[in-house]
């Protein structure tokens, strides 16, 4: 008899006499970065002066490919504001509507969006996994923790207001025991005012100080889920007819959204298996918060969107959806770690022997960028949310046990996994350091060497090359301009300083990408484990 997908996550390996040792693999490498370049500038430095322009080229080549990336993304999200997907979800519950519309296309129209439709509908026939809109819910995992009411009334409004009917939607509005005062009276004012819309407003209150548990939203989610369950059991809906949206309290949803969501899990392939990811628009307050602030959610959301256009290095992050069957299979979130997004995208990985992707879906979500009452505190703020973010790499272990582990992987896959792992959490920590300093080294560290030739056109080659890449910092500040709402009290000079603070991303990719990454990886080579903090987030 086959293993459950339950089965199978509960042979996870969570601990392993080397899960110290290989915790602390990404730290030492990172470290090592820092330290051979000076060591090899005293002591080889015509060689490290050829490793240095050796690595900048490379960091060249991945900005190049994320440019492209990005503006490849960047067309296909506009093209999805563009579509009706409400009408594509007519099509897939009326055949008879398909068929009609598409003979009231030209001869030349093979390739249009509804012929295509037409082939898809045919090969889900085939394989047995059709299904028409109608057998669809989705249900929305509302974490919150001591959020105010207006924040969380945006929020929900955006679902209720959704272009998708909200009748099919479940709202789950997961409280904390040590906030229950304040949830309750906010969770009764939102289901008084938006109860009516939806098909079930269901509230959970997570008890505090429960065994193996951390703080966090991990936990929160995982009970949240489970009360839900207990529902669709009793209500006999399938767990594979349910999609599971998991948000952060700051989340608003395009109109489209779940339309969008909904016809991508309806025509795509072992739809069970894969994970739904939004693209994150920091947009609920992005005038309000300073320009660091400001750049650090411009550039994690472009990020995110040239990640989206390479399938096997996208991976799961903040607010996100999944079939509620998949949530099940992977016994919900770990409530013991603080990266739930990532910890859960590796255990799907795994219980569905490599076969997990994420497709992307391009109707936004809207969240906060970080603001608290200062500069000083909203930096720190900032700060403490990128540490925690790149706390993502305690997963390595992790990954690594249980990748090598697997007998259903083969050897290059299993090499990839780890090599990529390292290779992403190394340029993180190391890149925007490595490129703004180590040019110099060979030069000031090694008299011999500061007289050649190779010496004195080092800084120059280095220079010419982040000149090129530099091209990648106009792409998204063109992009910016098109994305960020036009703020009209700032007028044209706000759109001209959104543009001018491009400038200083090289700066603010120190301070608060690399050097936050840094502190993570370092935290884990001396086992100083991070606890999860609320981010301080608000709307003027």
């Amino acid at each position: 008899m086959p293993e459950s997908y339950q089965e199978k996550t509960a042979k996870l390996i969570r601990h392993h006499p080397a899960w110290r040792w290989i915790e602390c693999i990404p730290g030492i490498i990172t470290w090592l970065a820092f330290i051979v370049p000076i060591l090899g500038s005293i002591f080889f430095p015509a060689v490290t002066a050829t490793i240095i322009i050796i690595y900048t080229m490379i960091w060249f080549f991945r900005s190049f490919r994320m440019t492209f990336n990005l503006v490849k993304s960047y067309n296909l999200s506009q093209k999805a504001l563009r579509t009706d997907w409400n009408r594509l979800l007519a099509y897939l519950e009326n055949s008879k509507k398909l068929d009609y519309a598409i003979q009231k296309k030209s001869p030349q129209s093979k390739n249009c969006l509804e012929a295509k439709l037409k082939t898809q509908i045919s090969e889900l026939q085939k394989i047995g996994e059709f299904k028409k809109p109608s057998e669809i819910f989705h249900a929305v995992l509302y974490v919150t923790y001591k959020e105010s009411y207006e924040l969380i009334r945006e929020s929900v409004k955006s679902y209720a207001q959704s272009s998708y009917d909200s009748k099919r939607l479940i709202l789950v509005f997961g409280c904390e025991e040590s906030d229950q005062e304040n949830a309750l009276k906010i969770s009764q004012k939102i289901e008084k005012e938006f109860g009516k819309h939806f098909k079930k407003f269901l509230v959970t209150i997570h008890p505090k100080n429960i065994p193996g548990e951390i703080k966090g939203k991990s936990a929160n989610a995982t009970w949240a889920a489970k009360k839900l369950q207990i529902y669709l059991d009793e209500n006999g809906i399938a767990y594979e007819n349910i999609m599971l949206s998991n948000f952060d309290a700051d989340t608003v949803v395009h109109r489209d959204y779940f339309s969008e969501l909904t016809y991508k899990y309806l025509t795509t392939k072992n739809r069970v298996q894969m994970g739904y990811q939004p693209t994150h628009f920091f947009h609920n307050n992005i005038w309000d918060v300073p320009f660091f602030t400001r750049m650090i959610a411009l550039g994690c959301t472009f990020w995110r969107m040239a990640e989206s256009m390479e399938k096997d290095k996208y991976k799961s992050f903040s607010s996100r959806s999944l079939s509620f069957q998949m949530a099940v299979d992977c016994d919900f979130w770990d409530p013991a770690i603080i990266p739930e997004d990532s910890r859960q995208y590796w255990t799907a990985y795994l219980i569905y022997n490599g076969a997990h992707k994420l497709v992307p879906i391009y109707c936004p979500i809207y969240m906060d960028a970080v603001l608290s009452e200062t500069y000083v505190k909203t930096f720190f703020s900032q700060y403490k949310q990128l540490r925690r973010w790149a706390w993502g790499v305690c997963d390595f272990p992790f990954v690594t046990i249980n990748v090598w582990k697997h007998k259903q992987l083969d050897l290059k896959t299993k090499l990839y996994q780890t090599v990529d792992f390292v290779k992403n959490s190394f340029f993180w920590a190391t890149g925007p350091i490595l490129i703004t300093f180590t040019g110099f080294l060979p030069g000031i560290l090694n008299s011999d060497f500061r007289n050649t030739v190779l010496a004195y056109n080092l800084p120059h080659v280095m220079s010419n090359i982040l000149t090129l890449a530099s091209t990648g910092i106009i792409a998204c500040a063109i992009i910016s301009l098109k994305l960020v709402p036009y703020n009209k009290e700032r007028g044209i000079f706000g759109s001209v300083i959104l543009v001018a603070q491009w400038l200083v991303i090289p700066v603010i990719s120190i301070i608060l990408s690399a050097i936050p990454a840094i502190d993570a990886q370092t935290r884990l080579i001396f086992n100083k484990k991070l606890e999860y903090q609320v981010t301080q987030k608000s709307r003027k």
